[in-house]
């Protein structure tokens, strides 16, 4: 289990972080889990079944983060077992294995009710099922995805069956499908983030290909695992030496992202040369004033270029043509991409 591995799951069993990725990721904020009454599982499900010609054979899945919760709603009160798979990759085979892992869950469920039932002489052997009105805990999986590329790869088991959309859709009282849950982390909207809160929206903002400050601005986080996560799938090791500057005593109290950002970039150092600069032209040194004319138009210049080089990679030629023409449509530009002084 590599560094990345060890880091992001140390995140997402964070009971505040946990909740939300199921509030929000996956029941829209319609249902409501109470991080506090979350309990952890062993996320190794482990059968035996029966194969060819009689012989019998150990199926093991390891889930990586499972926890069983209470879900509460509008005219809603239930148990359910959660679980999170995490990829760095895309996985064409993933709908078939989550359902794997999800009927691995419900078969043990239901060998521990048959295994209590033979102990009550009320069945006499695990083949014999389990005892009539026998109730199970519904089990839901979610895939926490990193990767850099978008998802390309099915969302359900009908996206994997060789037939005809058409005819899938006549099947489906008789085929039955299988539906994924999935977060693209790196590729998700300003508003989908924008339904999550505290150290869960500063790691998908966190993850972005550029910062917008404004938005890391106005977030707090108050778990070290936030920064250790980011900095493992980053590799940037600056993100683990900020954060171990930091006290517990603060940290508790939440800590800005911005603050992060400032780390980072070391924005601080830049600020501090143009506010010299600036010193300098009001003392009136003629060879300071055109040195940093120079230099600011140098900077102008690289600025221009280096949105015209990011537009450019994302294929927005059109917004290249629109800025050169409207100079507050190129301000909104730099901030989006995070150029702005």
């Amino acid at each position: 289990m590599g560094e990345i591995d060890i880091r992001l799951k140390n995140f997402i069993k964070i009971d505040s972080v946990f909740a939300q990725l199921f509030n929000q990721g996956v029941f829209g904020g319609k249902c409501l889990i109470d991080p506090d009454k979350l309990q952890e599982q062993d996320s190794v499900s482990q059968e035996t079944v029966k194969i060819a010609k009689g012989q019998l054979k150990s199926l093991e899945r390891l889930r990586d983060v499972q926890k069983i919760a209470k879900v509460f709603g509008e005219q809603v009160n239930f148990q359910i077992i959660l679980g999170v798979e995490n990829q760095s990759g895309v996985n064409y085979y993933m709908p078939v294995r989550c359902m794997e892992l999800d009927a691995l869950t419900y078969t043990y469920q239901c060998r521990k009710i048959s295994e209590k039932a033979k102990e009550k002489e009320k069945l006499k052997k695990y083949s014999d099922g389990v005892p009539k009105g026998a109730k199970i805990i519904p089990v839901v999986t979610l895939v926490f995805y990193y990767g850099s590329k978008v998802w390309d790869g099915p969302l359900s088991v009908y996206d994997m069956l060789d037939i005809s959309d058409d005819v899938k859709e006549k099947m489906k009282s008789v085929i039955p499908d299988y539906p994924m849950k999935l977060i693209d982390v790196k590729h998700m909207s300003d508003k989908e983030i924008a339904e999550f809160s505290g150290d869960l929206k500063a790691f998908f903002l966190m993850l972005r290909k550029r910062y917008n400050p404004k938005q890391l601005k106005s977030i707090v986080a108050r778990h070290r695992e936030t920064w250790y996560t980011v900095g493992a799938i980053k590799g940037d090791k600056r993100y683990i030496e900020y954060i171990n500057t930091v006290s517990d005593e603060e940290l508790e109290g939440g800590v800005s992202m911005d603050a992060t950002l400032d780390y980072i970039e070391a924005r601080g150092k830049a600020k501090g040369r143009r506010e010299g600069r600036q010193e300098g032209r009001r003392e009136g040194r003629q060879e300071g004033r055109r040195e940093g004319r120079q230099e600011g138009k140098a900077e102008g210049i690289n600025k221009v270029n280096r949105l015209v080089v990011s537009l450019s990679e994302d294929g927005r030629t059109n917004d290249i043509i629109k800025a050169a023409k409207d100079r507050k449509y190129q301000e909104q530009l730099f901030i989006e991409y995070g150029l702005e002084d």
